[in-house]
């Protein structure tokens, strides 16, 4: 998605008579998305007529667009703004983060909620402040279940990254907190040290940023040189190429270009990953296609009906995963009675957790 937008808010509609003749409608996950403050304050419209706001403008592409217009005409925010990617835009988002302002989420203590709040932090003081004022219900308004009604440029609705990212959630990547500080989360919280790569063997005392999964370069979906801006020697998740919505699933024994390796040490997994009848297993018949965090530990996913169809294996609900119920163990520590599942290979357990 190479412009930076589609559509901006109705100017007519939502103005005063004084802006007739402007014609513009709004879309999902567009500028206005996240610039609904700048729009109100820089465009005059929303909270007063000032047609000078664009007619008494100096700005030559401004005044380029007002010779070009014509009454009925609609206008996008690439009329004046260019037609450059988000990145272009704002290029210096991750490692100049500290210039912006962000926001910090305020939680409560149930497992899987929304934020019951949010702090304005000017500057922000760490990246994930920045990346949440616009990625969370702060941003993108309402969300149910972790999900908004914003279509990302993938095709599929935005998630609330600071519900994701929650320290009362029972499995959370340590961005907001470290896992030994993650509240939600049964013991054992960390995984072991073999279990991960260097700088990660720290367990249980590491936070990470965005930037260590995501970066912002100028090709691709919103400025991303791949879907979902991962970044690393590896980018395929969860299928097996890269840079792809849809496709073949990574399995146990078919993930080598696994987004999950760049950290994560495979062969250090422990036995439900390296057990011979697993060979088969996809990686998203266990694990929530999007692992920021969930309600299940582990970043298990369950086929019960609290599992929105975003975090399904293919975002939309039409592949569910084969775990209906899963216990938490010690790694190394995994059994057959750990979990249950709908393919036949482990039976009822209680006590366990689903979504």
């Amino acid at each position: 998605m190479k412009r930076i937008a589609t559509t901006i808010a109705a100017l007519l509609a939502m103005a005063a008579p004084a802006m007739a003749g402007h014609v513009a409608t709004l879309g999902t996950g567009t500028c206005g998305t996240c610039h609904r403050t700048n729009l109100i304050t820089q465009h005059g419209g929303f909270a007063a007529p000032v047609c000078q706001t664009c007619h008494d403008s100096t700005a030559a592409e401004v005044k380029e667009t007002i010779v070009a217009g014509a009454a009925g005409q609609a206008y996008t925010c690439s009329s004046c703004h260019g037609a450059e990617s988000h990145a272009q835009k704002h290029p210096d988002y991750m490692a100049n983060f500290a210039m912006y302002n962000g926001v910090e989420p305020t939680y409560g203590t149930t497992v899987w909620t929304a934020p019951t709040g949010y702090t304005s932090v000017d500057p922000a003081a760490k990246l994930y402040q920045l990346c949440v004022k616009c990625h969370s219900s702060n941003g993108l308004g309402a969300t149910t279940n972790g999900v908004s009604g914003v279509v990302g440029p993938s095709g599929l609705n935005l998630t609330d990254q600071a519900w994701e990212f929650s320290p009362t959630n029972r499995s959370a990547h340590p961005v907001v907190v470290t896992l030994n500080n993650q509240t939600g989360s049964l013991a054992p919280r960390a995984l072991r040290t073999t279990e991960m790569k260097a700088p990660w063997t720290n367990v249980g005392n590491q936070t990470m940023t965005c930037a260590d999964c995501h970066e912002f370069v100028d090709s691709g979906p919103q400025g991303s040189g791949i879907i979902w801006s991962l970044k690393g020697t590896n980018k395929a998740w969860p299928y097996t190429v890269a840079g792809v919505s849809t496709g073949t699933f990574q399995t146990m024994r078919s993930n080598s270009t696994s987004f999950c390796w760049n950290c994560h040490n495979f062969s250090g997994a422990g036995q439900v990953h390296t057990t011979g009848d697993h060979d088969g297993v996809k990686c998203i018949d266990c694990h929530i296609r999007v692992p920021h965090g969930g309600k299940v530990s582990r970043l298990i996913g369950t086929a019960t009906s609290g599992l929105p169809d975003r975090y399904t294996g293919d975002g939309k609900g039409g592949y569910k995963p084969r775990v209906t119920a899963f216990k938490k163990a010690a790694s190394g520590s995994y059994s057959e009675s750990s979990c249950s599942t709908n393919c036949g290979e482990h039976g009822p357990i209680s006590g366990a957790e689903t979504w």
